[in-house]
């Protein structure tokens, strides 16, 4: 019995984060409302507030349900990483940002971003930084596969790297959601140039 209830927990909240996906791409973040995502997700708003909390936690819960499909992405570059490091790093940069776009729009981005902090002690806030901390792990392993291969130096701080391109990945990230004129294309060059300058000792002697 207790399968089942989980079971049917889990169709709920699958129906309740579709229905916000859409409210939020079709309204916008602000306009749409916890009782219009209750409505169309047919459940009670009560129900939507038991599970998640505020909107906020809606909005980090959508994001962590694409989870699974990222890793997936991440996972394929691993896999088959191009030869370059500043080529490697730049692809695990584009995989998110691309994949992010094909999830929100940039406007629904900038409040999962700041929501993201305000809320950074909830459980869904705690997910999402999760995630950046396994992001950062899978950035390490690609670079530990490219020490493997000898393209970097066998004294290359692998970890140390994967934190800081993160942390540069991010910052061009949010000055992207932030700014809708910019295109993918000037995204790329920038996390390129900062790549390039982060790993400028990184060549194998």
């Amino acid at each position: 019995m207790s399968g089942l209830r989980e079971s049917q927990k889990a169709g709920r909240r699958r129906q309740i984060l579709k229905a916000a996906r859409r409210h939020f791409m079709e309204r916008g973040y602000e306009a749409a409302t916890m009782e219009a995502i209750a409505e169309t997700a047919e459940v009670s708003a009560v129900t939507v507030f038991n599970h998640y909390g505020t909107k906020g936690g809606v909005l980090l819960a959508l994001v962590g349900e694409s989870d699974s499909i990222l890793i997936g992405k991440i996972n394929e570059i691993l896999a088959d990483p191009p030869p370059s490091p500043l080529e490697a790093a730049l692809r695990f940069s584009q995989v998110i940002c691309r994949h992010a776009l094909e999830y929100l729009h940039k406007p629904v981005w900038r409040h999962v971003i700041a929501t993201a902090v305000i809320e950074g002690n909830s459980e869904f806030g705690r997910g999402y930084a999760a995630l950046d901390r396994e992001l950062v792990g899978l950035l390490g392993r690609l670079l530990d596969g490219l020490k493997d291969r000898g393209v970097l130096p066998q004294n290359y701080p692998c970890a140390t790297a994967a934190s800081v391109l993160y942390n540069l990945h991010n910052a061009r990230f949010i000055e992207f959601m932030s700014d809708d004129e910019m295109s993918l294309e000037v995204f790329d060059d920038l996390v390129r140039q900062d790549i390039a300058y982060a790993m400028r000792d990184s060549a194998k002697p």
